[in-house]
């Protein structure tokens, strides 16, 4: 079972990561900086929903195997 500790750790480390990759695939676009930051935003949300589709099943499988 996981702790809190371990949820906050996980979810923080996902927004961090998806900061980056979002940061990386947006700012290197050669547009004006109101879609930069829609790309942004969006690049933000699919990295993140992405990560936490990947963690739970890996927590899934972790759990049942």
């Amino acid at each position: 079972m996981m702790t809190a500790d371990q949820v906050v750790t996980s979810l923080l480390t996902v927004a961090g990561v998806s900061s980056l990759i979002a940061g990386w695939l947006s700012f290197t676009k050669p547009v004006e900086k109101p879609v930069k930051v829609m790309l942004f935003v969006g690049y933000f949300w699919l990295s993140a929903f992405l990560q936490l589709l990947l963690l739970a099943g890996i927590y899934y499988a972790w759990q049942h195997y």
